[in-house]
Order: C-alpha cells, then structure tokens, then sequence
C-alpha cells in the first residue's frame, strides 16, 4: 500500500516536471510553476494521486524561504522595515476588500454567512479550511474557494507584469556562503517543525525567513540559492496547487466554484489595479514587486513568482506575510465573535 502511495506521487510529480519542462522550453511565463499546476492537475484527474501532498508543498516552501533568506542585505531590511505602514495598510485594504464580497458570495454560492466570511477572507487555505472545521463552516468550500483565487493569481502573474514598466532587477554576485546557506536550511526546517507543532502561520517558508536578517545582521551573509533548487521548488508548489484541481470537486459544487471565481477575480482586480498603484505612489517603490506583493495568492506561489520575474522576493515576502499574519491572526477571532454559522445553507 505504502509502494503504491509513493509511486503515485513520484509519478505525479514526473508529469510535472515534464510538463514544467516544456512550458519553459515554449517559453511560457512562470514556466515550471504552471506547468507543473497542469501536469499534476492532470494526472491526478485520469490517474489520482494517493497519500497527502503536504509535506511536498512544504519542501518547496522551504527551498522559497531559504532562496528569499539569500537574497537580504542590509539595505533591504531598511526598505522593508520602511514599507512596514503600506504593508499593514495593504493588508487591512485586502481584508475590507474580502469582507465586502462576503455578501455577494454568499448569495451567488447559496452558503451560510461563516462559510461565506472564511471563503472570502484573503488569507492561507489550509488555516481557513482548518477554520470553518472548528467553527462548523462548509470547508469544502473554503477550500474550492482559497484554491481558485491562488491559481487565478498565479495564471494572471505575467498580464498583471504586462501592465507594468517593468524592469528585472539584476541580481548581484553573492558574497555570502553556502555553509550560511546549509544552516539556514537546516535550521529553518528544525524551526518549522517545532513551529507546526504549536499550530504558527506557515512555518515552512517563514522560519527560513526569520533566520534570514538574524545571520545578516550577524555579519554572516547567505549565498544565493542554485538555480535548480529553485527549479524544483517551482515544481513542488505547481504539483500542489495542481492536485487541487480535481474534476469531481467543481462538478459537485458549482455554484461555489463559480461564485468563488467571479469573487475571487474581484478581488484581485481591486488590489492589483486599485491598491498596489496607491501603495506605489506612496512609496515610490518598484510596481510590480508591490503588485506581487499586494495580490491575494499564497505566500509561497507569489515569493516564487517574484524570483521567478525578477522583481524583489524580499519586498514581496513582506507584504504577504503581513497581510496573511493580520488576516490569520486578528480577523478570525473577530468575525466568530459576530455570530455561528447558519448550517441551513447549501452550495
């Protein structure tokens, strides 16, 4: 039974890195991360793939942190201490953004209110589906929901770049060591461990990232991560985000998949067209690295996407994890408090 588990998901994750592969040889953007969303997608709806895909998306979350941690220096910790009020300000901007369009989603899907508040919530998919679990919310379709809007970023990465005057930034010779960078990565990962243990917000990708200006204030610089590192933490996370996308999901709820859609969208075209210019302006930073960083994707698809164009990962990493600790941390407790779900609703 466990050969079988393990074959499955080598096989999946082949047919992503196959798939990954050809998409950046057809010059795709956000080649090995989309193509690997359609690989794994792919097999896992004519094949399946058994066993949980968790700690799959977690190495590749690892491999992000680890790459974001590499790429701090001094300097860019002042810039993102500096942004820190447009952080928090983008981040409530997405959480009154995402609380508005409860109404209408839940009206198009036919759901409760909860459902409709942890659906429409722009923070991580697996702590909202964990959720509306303790609270007696739909997760399923927290879950369909969460998952739509991520990939709608990820597949919307290279227009929203298109609407930019974007210019890669150059990434400059690495003076750090890759010993800094084997200690990061295993140190993050103890950390992460103990982390999930005591239930911390994506702990994967942040204790990397909080070792990161630990060892660079220290003096002790971290070398940048090898281009296949990055290559195959792409693929873990489009293999993820891929295996969600099963047929049977969307055929049995469909007014939530497509509510989830059209809100979904929604809400990333007020934050990416309407916020991130404001938040720009304001602070004359680079637009597309806050347009990343202000769109409601995962943190670890958008940090990748970023190292990916070459925009800042570290700019990005902070707006996202800001608005995904404001909306996990505080938004929660106080939309329970405004009342129960009603578990009369259905999808």
């Amino acid at each position: 039974m466990k050969l079988s588990t393990y074959a499955s998901r080598a096989m999946g994750l082949a047919a992503s890195a196959i798939t990954g592969w050809l998409f950046t040889v057809l010059g795709v953007p956000l080649g090995w991360i989309l193509g690997a969303m359609f690989g794994s997608a792919v097999y896992a709806n004519i094949f399946g793939i058994e066993g949980k895909t968790r700690n799959i998306r977690r190495s590749g979350q690892l491999l992000i942190g680890v790459a974001t941690a590499g790429v701090l220096t001094p300097d860019i910790l002042n810039t993102i201490f500096g942004l820190l009020p447009a952080m928090i300000a983008a981040a409530l901007a997405a959480n009154v953004i995402g609380l508005a369009l409860a109404w209408p989603l839940g009206k198009m899907a036919g759901i409760d209110r909860m459902t409709a508040l942890l659906s429409s919530l722009p923070a991580g998919m697996a702590e909202m589906s964990s959720l509306a679990r303790d609270v007696g919310a739909r997760a399923d379709i927290v879950t369909i929901v969460h998952t739509l809007r991520v990939i709608i970023v990820v597949l919307m990465v290279p227009a929203l770049i298109a609407t930019t005057a974007f210019h890669p930034v150059t990434a400059d010779a690495s003076n750090g060591t890759y010993t800094a960078l084997l200690i990061c990565f295993i140190g993050g990962t103890l950390l992460a461990i103990g982390a999930t243990r005591l239930n911390l917000l994506n702990p994967f990708i942040i204790m990397p990232m909080v070792l990161g200006p630990i060892f660079v204030s220290a003096g002790f610089p971290i070398a940048r991560m090898p281009d296949a590192l990055l290559i195959a933490a792409q693929i873990f996370i489009g293999f993820s985000l891929g295996t969600r996308l099963r047929r049977e999901g969307f055929l049995k709820l469909p007014r939530a998949a497509l509510a989830g859609l059209i809100c979904g969208t929604a809400l990333i075209a007020m934050m990416v067209f309407v916020v991130a210019p404001l938040i720009a302006r304001w602070t004359g930073s680079d637009p597309t690295a806050v347009m990343l960083g202000t769109a409601p994707g995962g943190l670890g698809e958008m940090i990748a996407s970023a190292k990916v164009v070459g925009a800042s990962a570290a700019i990005v990493a902070g707006f996202q994890f800001v608005r995904s600790f404001l909306t996990n941390m505080i938004v929660p407790p106080l939309i329970i408090r405004l009342g129960k779900p009603n578990n009369g609703g259905h999808a």
